[in-house]
């Protein structure tokens, strides 16, 4: 049951909506919080099975909520292939389910749109005009009479106005929490995005592996050919027997059949390609045709705090986390009352001539408090719900970490041990091309049986695939690595601005990659106001994240911010994702000083690039 009490616009009136005001604002602090903290996670300062020389770092791990994420590195880079760059640069610009992220990014945009608006007074025009006849009412006009033919005109127009006091600050965490969840739509983004590139990597790494155990079915079938020949011409001259060459045929046949399985394999994985790339296999055309024509990347790990700070899916829960934070506040305001405030302003008049006359102009103000009395614990319910729900995600964040810590563990020990394993793989591949020598000639001077030959035959074939395949993993392992990682660990090349070539162009400078300075790198990259090298710290969805995210590095880190005053920038992006905030520092005259603070930024799991101008 709701309570509801109108209060007419009298002065008695305006002081109570003042005092109300005043209270609410001293109050509010009871409702809304300023900030959502997340729980800082304990992670070690290494990885167990990284390499040698892996640096280490805290172990309290922490990242800058409410931040864009950083760019998915070109990993893949690392592999050395031109014809894999194009795969993938051709899978990032037509993938579908990448465009299908990108359009979430929009919805959940609008929806927090939608949350914002509830924050502002709602206006809305209005017209109208009404005849009534009899002018007295229907029953009002006696028999006879001559006012039955009398009507009543009224037009009016006027402006009327609506507003829900946020004393407890229900609108503004419904507004946080839709603006958590718009985040967790970006990060979804570049989830999508990491997972197609890793995708894509593999499923080429996996086709140029068949393509070598293609050759090497070929070549074993060529063998055999060969020596089905020879062991005819000594059944002809009586050296052999009908069953060995029948037992040769058998093992010819046998190494046939194994191609077109590996054949089929490999157009497989072209299908897979194409799907990823959103294009026709008809469109695929690939002539790398062996793991030769890759390398095997090195890949520094870095540390596991930084693996939350670069880990989309791990920042998609945080966003999750903060916005069920926003909406335990928005189920404790419903506990408090609600005060609206309407107002109507206009013209009316029964002839239209009238109508804009001082005598015509008419207002009308109001307010209306209302109270939960009884609603059966149905408030209290949702509370309860809501810091429910809030508590499993908690758990759902330090689980996230802990499994991606421990995939980047498998990762590294599988290289480990696939490496070794490759290795003696090798050696076991030449004992097997020595001992199917020696057996040839051992069995064309009769010197040992044709079972022998038969039997090193099928082992060298065997050890060859095997090496094949234990290539594969390894390569495989390297990608899930990266995968795990959530791109490169290695520091991004710095980004120079290109406007010097380009002085009469109306839109923002490109930014270029020192390694490709001919392709401008479309992102979240904000204008440098002025020449010299900057640190990109973030980029968020307004100017008062951008300052509070400020005033948190600089209580984490104030040796370095104590005196430094950010530069913070709003600019419109390409295409339809909105406007952005940025927050730069510099600028510094010298590259490796702003190198520097951006090190000490991402030692500590804070995002940042650096750009020169």
């Amino acid at each position: 049951m709701r309570t509801t009490m109108t209060l007419k616009p009298t002065k008695s009136t305006a002081l109570l909506a003042l005092s109300l005001f005043v209270t609410g604002m001293l109050s509010g602090c009871l409702g809304k919080r300023d900030e959502y903290d997340l729980p800082s996670i304990e992670v070690p300062g290494s990885f167990k099975h990284a390499p040698e020389g892996s640096k280490n770092a805290k172990q309290v791990a922490e990242t800058a909520p409410g931040t864009v994420p950083q760019s998915i590195s070109r990993w893949w880079r690392h592999f050395g292939n031109s014809e894999l760059n194009d795969l993938i640069e051709r899978g990032l610009a037509n993938n579908y389910q990448l465009k299908a992220a990108i359009a979430r990014i929009a919805q959940a945009h609008a929806l927090a749109g939608v949350e914002r608006a509830d924050e502002w007074p709602e206006l809305s025009a209005s017209g109208s005009y009404e005849v009534d006849k009899p002018e007295g009412g229907v029953g009002s006009v006696e028999p006879g009479s001559s006012t039955s033919r009398r009507s009543r005109h009224l037009y009016q127009v006027g402006i009327e106005a609506s507003y829900e006091v946020d004393l407890w600050g229900k609108n503004r965490a419904k507004t946080q929490a839709a603006l958590e969840r718009a985040w967790a739509s970006l990060f979804d983004r570049e989830t999508v995005a990491l997972t197609l590139t890793a995708d894509i990597t593999q499923n080429f790494i996996e086709y140029l592996s068949l393509q070598d155990r293609i050759r090497t079915a070929d070549w074993t079938q060529t063998t055999l050919t060969n020596m089905q020949e020879a062991v005819r011409l000594r059944v002809e001259g009586g050296e052999a027997t009908n069953l060995q060459l029948a037992q040769q045929r058998a093992a010819v046949a046998a190494s046939k059949a194994v191609i077109p399985v590996l054949e089929l394999q490999a157009q497989q994985r072209i299908n897979a390609i194409a799907v990823l790339i959103g294009q026709p296999p008809s469109k695929v055309k690939l002539k790398s045709d062996s793991l030769a024509d890759i390398q095997f990347p090195n890949v520094n790990p870095g540390v596991p705090s930084r693996l939350i700070m670069r880990r989309p899916d791990i920042r998609q829960i945080e966003s999750t986390l903060i916005a069920a934070d926003a909406d335990i506040d928005a189920a404790r305001a419903e506990l408090f009352p609600a005060v609206n405030l309407t107002a109507e302003a206009g013209y009316g008049a029964r002839h239209l001539d009238f109508l804009f006359s001082p005598e015509s102009f008419f207002f009308s103000a109001g307010a209306t408090i209302a109270q939960i009395i009884f609603d059966a614990g149905r408030r209290e319910s949702q509370i309860k719900y809501e810091e429910a729900q809030h508590q499993e995600l908690v758990h759902n964040y330090v689980q996230s970490i802990y499994s991606a810590i421990n995939e980047v563990e498998n990762a590294l020990v599988s290289i480990h041990y696939l490496t070794l394993r490759r290795d003696l793989q090798q050696q076991a591949v030449s004992a097997a091309v020595d001992a199917y020598g020696f057996s040839k000639e051992s069995y064309g001077i009769g010197a040992s049986d044709y079972l022998t030959l038969l039997d090193t035959e099928r082992t060298l074939f065997t050890e060859r695939d095997e090496l094949h395949q234990v290539d594969f993993s390894r390569f495989q392992a390297s990608v899930d690595l990266f995968r795990a990682l959530g791109g490169s660990m290695e520091p991004e090349p710095v980004m120079v601005v290109g406007n010097q070539e380009r002085p009469h162009v109306s839109r923002p400078p490109g930014y270029f990659q020192d390694e490709d300075a001919k392709h401008p790198i479309r992102g979240l990259v904000p204008n440098l106001p002025e020449d010299g090298h900057w640190v990109h710290v973030a980029t968020l969805w307004s100017e008062r994240a951008a300052w509070r995210h400020w005033r948190r590095l600089q209580q984490r880190f104030p040796d370095q911010l104590k005196t430094v005053k950010p530069e913070i920038q709003r600019q419109n992006m390409h295409g339809e994702r909105g406007t952005w905030v940025s927050v730069l520092v510099g600028p510094y005259a010298g590259l490796q000083e702003a190198n520097s603070l951006c090190a000490t930024f991402q030692t500590e799991g804070n995002g940042c690039q650096v750009l020169t101008r």
